[in-house]
């Protein structure tokens, strides 16, 4: 019964020409504006650190210089730049100040690393793991020690111009979009009066619902899948070879919204008020989120770094950066325990609201 429903909402999900539309339009169109009406926010340089600025100390006399050349030449090859200081704590000031990323300092048996202790910036943190993961373990780079015999991981760190970046921040903008398509359908069971015959079939309210978000879940992998093609093929962005890691972010969201759209079409009162709530929502997550201004931006702004932290594109998008920069960190396991938190959440409120449905019917 329940795979007869499932059939029976993709079919006519997918035979509605505004709902193809939706799917195919919105992310592409919000992809190719943001990219290029947004471009002087990162100006082709946001993962490239230019005018980033690291100094760094040589400690111990017989400190050997070879290994650690080697990674500023690549980093300086990013735009990353070096200049060697004689005042270790003038330094640490200059990065306290936001002056300077951080302080590298070099010893003999390995490095040290100083970075701001209150507002690090997302460039910055992305210069610290990537030296992190070029001289060695990161793990044992953040106790500030990395030995020289620990084995050395060498990345490849590809350009992020901002149709990179909005390529995966438009996408996951749309996606938020897509929990309103998932609340008019939960609604219009509830409209039509079809609701009735649901809870007294085999599959019942609890199958109904899950019908509608594995639909729209379907409708988000077709976003997805048609933004990947879209972005490959006409802006010719590689999406690295962390590819699966982006996808699996991805999948997580579009389960939330899904869900979300879900909520809302069941308590909704109106298809004005599921429409308000779900445009609302989506678009504060989209503003906090990093998904018109870009995080590092937002990131170095007081209070307003805090207040993001509360937006689930805030830690897709900051997770999807690190990912397309080729590394895989706490950031992945955030957003992914975010996104699955937040569903979870949304799943006990729709099975109380699914019940109140029932007694209404």
């Amino acid at each position: 019964m329940f795979l007869l429903q499932l059939g029976k909402e993709i079919k006519v999900f997918f035979t509605s020409k505004g709902n193809l539309m939706f799917m195919f339009c919105m992310p592409l169109l919000l992809i190719t504006i943001f990219s290029y009406a947004l471009r002087d926010y990162i100006g082709g340089e946001y993962g490239t650190f230019q005018n980033a600025k690291v100094y760094y100390y040589v400690e111990d006399e017989g400190a050997v210089l070879s290994g650690f050349e080697e990674i500023r030449q690549k980093l300086e090859g990013l735009g990353v730049c070096f200049e060697q200081v004689n005042d270790y704590k003038a330094a640490c000031s200059e990065v306290e100040s936001s002056r300077a990323y951080g302080v590298i300092s070099v010893k003999q048996d390995g490095y040290g690393y100083f970075r701001s202790s209150f507002n690090e910036p997302e460039g910055a943190k992305l210069v610290r793991t990537l030296f992190a993961q070029m001289a060695g373990d990161p793990k044992e780079f953040e106790r500030t020690e990395i030995g020289n015999g620990v084995k050395r991981t060498q990345i490849e760190v590809q350009r992020f111009e901002a149709k990179n970046y909005y390529t995966f921040a438009g996408l996951s903008f749309s996606i938020m979009f897509m929990g309103l398509l998932v609340a008019f359908m939960v609604y219009d069971e509830k409209e039509h009066g079809t609701i009735e015959r649901i809870k007294l079939s085999n599959a019942g309210i609890p199958g109904m619902v899950f019908s509608k978000v594995l639909t729209g879940v379907v409708c988000g992998m077709v976003m997805i899948g048609a933004s990947y093609l879209y972005s490959r093929t006409v802006l010719n962005v590689n999406w690295g070879d962390k590819t699966v890691y982006i996808l699996l972010i991805l999948l997580c969201l579009v389960i939330f919204s899904a869900a979300f759209g879900c909520v809302v079409g069941m308590i909704g009162k109106n298809k004005t008020m599921c429409q308000s709530m779900v445009m609302m929502f989506a678009m504060l997550c989209g503003y906090l989120g990093g998904s018109i201004t870009p995080l590092y931006l937002l990131e170095n702004v007081p209070v307003l770094n805090r207040i993001i932290q509360l937006s689930p594109l805030y830690y897709v998008n900051r997770s999807v950066t690190s990912l397309y920069n080729g590394i895989v960190d706490e950031k992945m396991l955030y957003s992914i325990l975010v996104l699955g938190g937040l569903t979870i959440m949304l799943a006990i409120v729709g099975i109380f609201a699914g019940k109140k449905v029932g007694k209404k019917v």
